[in-house]
């Protein structure tokens, strides 16, 4: 690991010299312009010749792609605002659009600018030809182009019909993804199915992708298959479960009046463990299968209120009642079941799909995360509130803490709580809560832990995700390497595969892997296809969501610039799929998304209609964007005759 981390060194800027005034005048300022560019030309080939033993180990149909994100990143560690004012001032290309052909687009700078001065007797014809001879030998704009178009079909397939931007679509359970459910997906628009490795096994996606034979058998049309690796998932460990408490609310209009009754859902015993999306009712099996439509079962809530639940509803396993007011029960409220008037039994229910309290926390606390195996704990507070000690969790990758240090910040569920390390005490780690989602946030098991100011000493693959590799390699065309910090975790997935040819994701999720990229795709570019996964949701939270714009259009340049296909994921027409409803932001982040060679949407019970509406979408703004470039077709707006 060490020889192949030698392998790929950092790039370093130029050292500084002292450069000539740009004067504004014709003479004077074309000269110093071509000093400069000069300058950045030799800058971009010292680089390319102490990285050329790297390079020389990228795929040989990738070695120029691997040249030019090298030649982009060591462009890129320049400021260049002043000279491209200047050029621009000049009417030369401002190198702002070079992202793909870097050294091509300076080289014809350099000549254009070359031959003015030549025109003015400034220049050597030697020196004029020697750089249109290497302009003629540089990587063009049409081959970089055709190189990126050819890796995004090796990753993705064929060019969708219309459009250039493929369209992925993440699997439900094996349950709803039938043949029906993947056709209408085809049908819509769907060119990629991801299947989520953290979810289900192989008997499950087994049935997923027997689904999708038939789908595409059915429709004609083809689809690629992602299976993402679940990685390591830095979690919060087992929590104090408390009381558990179910309550249901009635929806009302402004004027406080019922528009709809509560509803509850009740279940046998026997189906209990089945998922459910809100808290429901558990009685046992002979109870349960005495339910009509009509029965009432009325209770006292937790707050000593009179409630009244009437049955709606009757299936065999799940019966539906209604109550016009709130109610919280729990485990302990005793129900009495009525028929006309009659009481039938009376006992308790118990309760499920109820969420754990957790443990609350609010801006100022102190926390102790652990790497010990204990259970998680709210803080013991004495009579007058007061805290006696503080509340503590555990993390179920006990290592990962191992480097994190004083001063480091610690986030949990996705950023709604953001941390400072106080100090370290032995196994334990004391913290201080800086913000907080709302004024009071519960953190409860199994919710994730960002540490991004720490380096963390643990691989990207796990051992379940070695074991779901042999199922991954011989049934999808790419698997998602989640997690990835450093190019030895590629190096490590290559390893893992041995001969099996397969292509790669990088899903760039954390602070590491955003800030090593560039090595990231060196390494990955020894065994193609490859492209990246802008996971947008996790990088949020790492970089800070303030951040996220910037970091987002980087990894989008440096992917371009290795020919690189790129992926825009999280929460994409998120609503709309979700609800069925979409809102103004997510409609304008859909169409920022032509800038990506494919689009992932997640799934959810109107997704058809959110894969309808992106495609309509990305054909509208191919139109007038192509990556970061404007085109400019006619525009349908009124005409100046008629102003």
């Amino acid at each position: 690991m060490a020889e192949r981390a030698r392998a790929t060194p950092r790039i370093d800027p130029p050292p500084r010299s002292r450069r000539s005034p740009l004067l504004h005048e014709s003479g004077p300022a074309l000269r110093a312009l071509g000093r400069e560019l000069s300058r950045i030309d030799a800058h971009l080939c010292q680089v390319e010749a102490r990285l050329a033993p790297v390079l020389a180990l990228a795929q040989p149909d990738w070695r120029e792609s691997a040249c030019n994100l090298v030649h982009y990143v060591a462009l890129r560690q320049l400021d260049l605002r002043e000279l491209q004012l200047l050029l621009q001032q000049h009417g030369f290309s401002s190198l702002g659009r070079s992202e793909s052909f870097v050294m091509a687009s300076l080289l014809e700078v350099r000549l254009r600018l070359a031959e003015a001065l030549l025109a003015r007797g400034d220049a050597n014809a030697d020196e004029v030809t020697a750089v249109a001879d290497r302009r003629r030998t540089a990587l063009p704009w049409q081959t970089a182009k055709f190189l990126l178009h050819a890796h995004t079909h090796a990753a993705f397939g064929a060019k969708p019909s219309g459009r250039h931007v493929h369209v992925m679509v993440t699997a439900p359970a094996a349950a709803e993804a039938d043949a029906r459910w993947l056709a209408r997906m085809l049908r819509a628009g769907m060119n990629v199915l991801r299947i989520n490795c953290a979810h289900e096994g192989p008997s499950d996606w087994s049935r997923i992708l027997a689904a999708l034979v038939h789908a595409r058998r059915e429709t004609g049309l083809d689809c690629r298959v992602l299976m993402d690796l679940g990685g390591p998932k830095i979690r919060t460990g087992r929590v104090a479960e408390g009381r558990r408490i179910a309550t249901w609310k009635v929806q009302k209009d402004e004027l406080g009046r019922v528009r709809q009754a509560a509803q509850i859902a009740i279940r046998p015993r026997s189906r209990a463990a089945e998922p459910a999306d809100a808290p429901l009712l558990v009685l046992d099996d002979p109870w349960f299968a005495t339910l009509r439509r009509g029965d009432v079962l009325r209770l006292r809530d937790t707050r000593n209120r009179k409630r009244t639940l009437t049955v709606r509803r009757v299936g065999t396993a799940e019966v539906t009642a209604e109550t016009p007011k709130r109610a919280y029960v729990t485990e302990t409220t005793r129900l009495v079941h009525v028929r006309g008037g009659r009481i039938l039994r009376k006992g308790h229910a118990g309760l499920a799909g109820v969420k754990p309290a957790g443990i609350p926390l609010a801006v100022g606390e102190r926390l102790v995360l652990t790497a010990d195996d204990v259970e998680g704990r709210p803080a013991e507070r004495d009579a007058r509130g007061h805290v006696r000690r503080p509340a503590v969790v555990s993390c179920t990758v006990p290592e990962a803490l191992s480097r994190v240090a004083a001063g480091h910040r610690v986030l949990f569920d996705d950023g709604r709580i953001e941390a400072e390390v106080e100090r370290v005490h032995g196994a334990d780690l004391r913290l201080r809560v800086r913000r907080t989602s709302r004024p009071v946030v519960r953190l409860r098991a199994e919710k994730g832990i960002n540490l991004p100011d720490s380096p963390l000493p643990i691989g990207a693959l796990t051992v379940e995700d070695h074991a779901a590799l042999a199922f991954v390699a011989e049934h999808a065309d790419l698997v998602g390497l989640s997690f990835v910090r450093a190019p030895e975790d590629v190096a490590a997935l290559h390893a893992a595969l041995g001969e099996r040819q397969i292509g790669i994701v990088l899903k760039i999720e954390t602070r590491a892997g955003f800030e090593r990229l560039p090595r990231i795709l060196l390494e990955a570019m020894r065994r193609p296809p490859v492209a990246v996964m802008i996971a947008r949701g996790d990088l949020a939270v790492e970089m800070g969501f303030e951040r996220l714009a910037e970091v987002q259009e980087e990894i989008l340049w440096l992917c371009e610039a290795a020919h690189v296909p790129a992926i825009w994921a999280t929460q994409v027409l998120d609503s709309l799929a979700r609800t069925g409803v979409p809102s103004r932001a997510e409609v304008t982040d859909a169409a920022a998304s032509v800038a990506a060679e494919c689009v992932m949407l997640n799934k959810g019970p109107h997704v058809e209609e959110a894969v309808l509406t992106l495609v309509d979408i990305l054909q509208r703004m191919e139109r007038h964007h192509y990556k970061k470039r404007s085109i400019f077709r006619k525009l349908r707006v009124s005409a100046l005759d008629a102003m």
